[in-house]
């Protein structure tokens, strides 16, 4: 870890670092109190996209939403529960401009990537292969000028430092603004997001095993159309990690 500077000793003294989430005084983006009641996603869970089941629910090994349709990704996978303290870490991060929440989000991220790479306790009916690139879901330009930085970009910072594969913030495009999806139900998610990415350079995809990184997964319907075009541009796999899972919509 290296030392602070005079002049960040100084500013630490002159402005005390608080937690992103609760504001009391903490040397790290998150306080462990607020950290510790991150409810993280166990099993039992889908075994294709992720999500959390009752476990007191005698279910098949895929949910609903994987038996009724096919998605276009090849896994997804997610940290936490969207809830309590998970869904305030988001939202101060998202909406309170609490970027350096970015690092133990991210690394959170990264310990699930890691454990999906080894197997995921041998659950997974096809293995999840490393991936060749991290690629964050875009935000439009004018959406990202408005909030001065892309979340799922710095989270991808995180996990591709973490896990030791190259980040290209640019793979992906949002080619049209689209309404905020936490405003709309889930037929209307589903309309929301056709047509509204696309991929910068196919050339760049093409046979290429793809990470793509947001803040929480909900339907699924950004991610799954995410890795519509990404499969259209000639992806090889697609895998989907996102730091929140709504587990109910």
């Amino acid at each position: 870890m290296s030392r602070k500077s005079w002049l960040e000793k100084f500013l630490d003294w002159l402005y005390p670092p608080r937690c992103g989430v609760c504001h009391r005084f903490s040397d790290d983006p998150i306080c462990q109190d607020c950290k510790s009641k991150w409810v993280l996603v166990s099993r039992p869970y889908c075994l294709w996209c992720g999500k959390p089941f009752d476990p007191q629910a005698k279910t098949s090994p895929l949910c609903g939403m994987c038996l009724q349709r096919r998605y276009r990704f090849d896994y997804a996978r997610s940290a936490v529960i969207y809830d309590g303290v998970g869904r305030e870490t988001v939202h101060a991060f998202k909406f309170n401009r609490k970027p350096r929440l970015a690092q133990p989000m991210g690394e959170l991220m990264a310990e699930v990537a890691v454990r999906v790479f080894e197997g995921d306790g041998g659950l997974l009916p096809l293995p999840w292969h490393r991936p060749d690139v991290i690629a964050p879901v875009p935000l439009h330009p004018k959406t990202q000028r408005q909030r001065g930085y892309n979340q799922a970009a710095l989270l991808a910072e995180v996990v591709g430092q973490a896990i030791g594969v190259p980040v290209e913030p640019n793979l992906l495009l949002q080619i049209r603004p689209m309404k905020p999806q936490a405003t709309l139900g889930e037929k209307e998610r589903w309309e929301n997001v056709k047509g509204a990415f696309g991929v910068a350079n196919p050339e760049s995809v093409r046979g290429r095993i793809v990470l793509v990184v947001d803040d929480v997964m909900t339907t699924g319907s950004t991610l799954n159309e995410v890795a519509k075009v990404l499969k259209k541009a000639g992806a090889r796999f697609v895998y989907c990690l996102t730091f929140a899972r709504t587990v109910s919509m």
